[in-house]
Order: structure tokens, then sequence, then C-alpha cells
């Protein structure tokens, strides 16, 4: 039922009743088949498309099945592809939202290749973190195929060059919490572990949470949750300058109950403070 479109436009002069997905899918084609390709007209028609895909699964569905996916990443294809890339992230963003698996090959390089351009601004990092981590939930194979790509290692640099960036720093977070997932139903063993002890020892993620766990707020509390995660995932051993170190940080924000201790990790989420303690 999740995906039965239930709003329609009225009926045309022919009398063809169309979906609010599909006339925004005709408009994005339109767009693209322009010579030259005008980008104003595609961003319209992408903030258009991207209305639509909010609106809900059903009409994120109808979109895809009417090949919204192949004509957004045809424009980051393309030889001017950094001109389309801020108008056309948003909108494969919405679009992948409960439906990861539309993603393949050639659209997960590109995502990965637009974070190794170094002059990407900030907003644009964020976003084609946040495609990736949405790829991630529920689809083993995406977070195997992005592995596969070096995302780690590049994600790690990210949070190391933009460590004064908060909102870089929660989707990195945010990616290595994805990455080890094991949610996928469809597949008996992940490699959850497998991409934790990578996330710990390629990425030398651990070090880098640490150096960034000052202030206050959700981002601390992401650090720390981030931080449990790589610990919990079996690997092992700690590192010994880890199991030497000792620091509490506490923090007034109410959090639910949330306890978890394991070798030497002392991280609890108390209802009015949280305390991360290593011994």
């Amino acid at each position: 039922m999740n995906t039965i479109v239930k709003s329609y436009r009225p009926p045309n002069d022919e009398g063809v009743v169309q979906h609010d997905a599909v006339v925004a899918v005709s408009r994005l084609k339109a767009a693209a088949a322009e010579k030259p390709v005008n980008v104003s007209h595609v961003a319209l028609a992408c903030n258009e498309l991207c209305s639509v895909c909010d609106a809900g699964l059903a009409d994120r569905c109808l979109a895809a099945k009417c090949g919204a996916y192949d004509v957004l990443t045809s424009f980051l294809r393309c030889d001017n592809g950094a001109d389309y890339i801020p108008v056309v992230l948003p909108v494969l963003l919405s679009l992948v939202d409960g439906q990861p698996d539309i993603l393949e090959l050639h659209g997960a390089t590109r995502i990965v290749n637009i974070l190794r351009d170094s002059v990407v601004p900030v907003d644009v990092i964020v976003t084609a973190l946040n495609l990736i981590r949405r790829c991630c939930i529920l689809h083993e194979a995406n977070r195997q195929q992005f592995v596969a790509l070096d995302i780690i290692p590049l994600t790690a640099g990210l949070l190391t060059t933009h460590h004064s960036h908060r909102e870089v720093v929660r989707a990195v977070c945010a990616v290595f919490s994805a990455l080890t997932l094991d949610d996928d139903v469809r597949v008996p063993y992940g490699k959850s572990h497998e991409h934790a002890k990578a996330i710990v020892i390629e990425g030398r993620a651990i070090d880098t949470v640490l150096q960034l766990t000052s202030g206050t707020g959700t981002y601390l509390v992401l650090l720390c949750f981030t931080f449990k995660i790589l610990l919990l995932m079996n690997i092992k051993p700690i590192p010994h300058h880890l199991m030497q170190w000792h620091e509490t940080l506490i923090l007034g924000n109410s959090v639910p109950l949330l306890r978890a201790d394991w070798s030497g990790l002392h991280l609890h989420f108390v209802s009015n403070n949280i305390v991360l303690s290593l011994y």
C-alpha cells in the first residue's frame, strides 16, 4: 500500500490522467534533451522532482520507474557535470530514500569521485555523504560496493580535513555507522565487523574521533555514539594508548538510557548526563 500513488492531476486535454512524478520526470527529460542544455532549466526541473520525491515513497518509486535515476546520473557523467552537482545530488538524496536498490556501480563511482574533488563546497560534501549513508541503509551490497570504492579512507580524510565543519563531521560519522549495519535480511552474513575494522585500521577513525570530543549537545552525543560503535564491533586488540587514556565527558542533556561495556570501555548514556570513561 505504501507504493500506491494516491494523488494525481486532473485529466489533460486528451483525457489522460498524469501523476506529479510522471510530469516532473518528463520535464527533467525535456530539460536534458535541450541542445545546448540550459542549467537553469535543469535546476527548475530538479527542484520540482525533488518536491515530488519528498511527498512520499510511492511518488519516489513511480519517479524511479519513469527513469528519473538514469536521467539524473547522466548529468553527473557529462563533460560539465560539475555544474549540475549542486542541483542533482539533493534530488538523488530524496529519490533513493526507501529504495536503495536503484543505485548501481556507475552512480556509486560518480558519487565517490565527487568527494575526491578537493574544491567541492562543504554543502555538496555533506549532501554526497548523506546520499551514501542513505544508500547503505538496509542494503549490504551497496555497503560493500562503497567500501570497494575506498569510501573508508576517503571519508576518514574528510573527517581530518574538515574537522572544524560540524555538518561534515556529523555526515562522516553517519556514514561510518551505516557501513557497520547488519540490517539487510536478504544477506545472511554481512561484513559489518570487517567494515568496522577497516574504519579503525585504515581510517584511524578512533584517534580522530577522540580528538574531536569537545563541545556540547547532540554533536558530542554523535561522537560518543560513533566511538562506541567502533569499539563494540569486536575490534581487537584495543590500541595501547586507549587503554591508558582516561577522560570523563559530562553533558547536561536528556537522552534515553543506554549502557555499553566492553574490554575497558564504559560508555553510559544516562537520563540527565552522558559519561564516557575509558580506562
